[in-house]
């Protein structure tokens, strides 16, 4: 079977310029380093908290884990180095942008380069054992004749956040992140997950990770397209995430 990512190279030049700020370097590189409980509350405060007022009140986040806010304040009170400066640059990213509908649009877009980052390189370090295996990020797919550029509209999706393939195992993976899970108005992105998987005869598993509890998604999914069988794309949340 052919597979191919072949990656947008004006979208690529786009994300380097997005991931050169030097908030943004600061916090991929403190979740790069992370697993477990930590990488996972660290991740939870950027799920969370989108606008500046809420770091300002970590308490006042109401759909924060209780545990994610003891782990910060017990963080902040011992004056943890990694923590505030974590923190710190969290602030100085969420600060940067006005807090007006517009600003926190602009400010999504960056927020949503950190679990495309850390996916990215997960999912590199997974593949790493062959140097002929492919990873791509913000990737077009290609499957034997299928090619989403040519057979897909732009309104309906051509692209994928990240795309795995081993072509000796012929065995692959794709995914489409997400901060916090929000997708009413884009059933097409689950269709065309499940569309990869089809066309590849399931030979790529399908997935929409978040930085938000499993639970959390799918009790949204079943929300927003109640009725709709979900059986042939995987779900990945925080706790999911934090064990790769």
């Amino acid at each position: 079977m052919k597979v191919d990512f072949p990656v947008d190279k004006r979208s690529e030049k786009l994300l380097q310029e997005l991931e050169s700020d030097e908030d943004v370097i600061a916090i991929n590189s403190i979740l790069l380093s992370k697993r477990g409980d930590d990488f996972s509350n660290y991740a939870s405060i950027i799920c969370f908290c989108f606008k500046e007022k809420d770091l300002m009140d970590l308490n006042s986040v109401t759909t924060m884990p209780d545990k994610v806010k003891i782990w910060a304040k017990k963080k902040m009170l011992e004056n943890d180095s990694l923590f505030m400066t974590f923190f710190k640059h969290l602030f100085s990213l969420y600060s940067s942008y006005s807090q007006t509908e517009e600003g926190l649009s602009i400010l999504g877009k960056k927020r949503s380069l950190f679990p495309e980052v850390y996916l990215y390189h997960r999912i590199k370090g997974l593949y790493s054992y062959n140097p002929k295996n492919i990873v791509s990020r913000d990737c077009y797919v290609v499957i034997n004749d299928w090619d989403t550029r040519r057979d897909r509209s732009k309104d309906q999706g051509q692209k994928i956040d990240i795309g795995a393939w081993d072509p000796d195992k012929e065995a692959g993976q794709c995914y489409e992140c997400k901060v916090k899970f929000y997708m009413k108005e884009k059933e097409h992105q689950l269709k065309f997950l499940e569309d990869i998987r089809d066309h590849s005869l399931g030979k790529i598993h399908v997935f929409l990770a978040s930085f938000a509890p499993k639970k959390v998604l799918l009790r949204q999914l079943m929300n927003f397209f109640p009725g709709r069988d979900l059986s042939k794309i995987n779900i990945f949340g925080i706790d999911e995430l934090k064990n790769l």
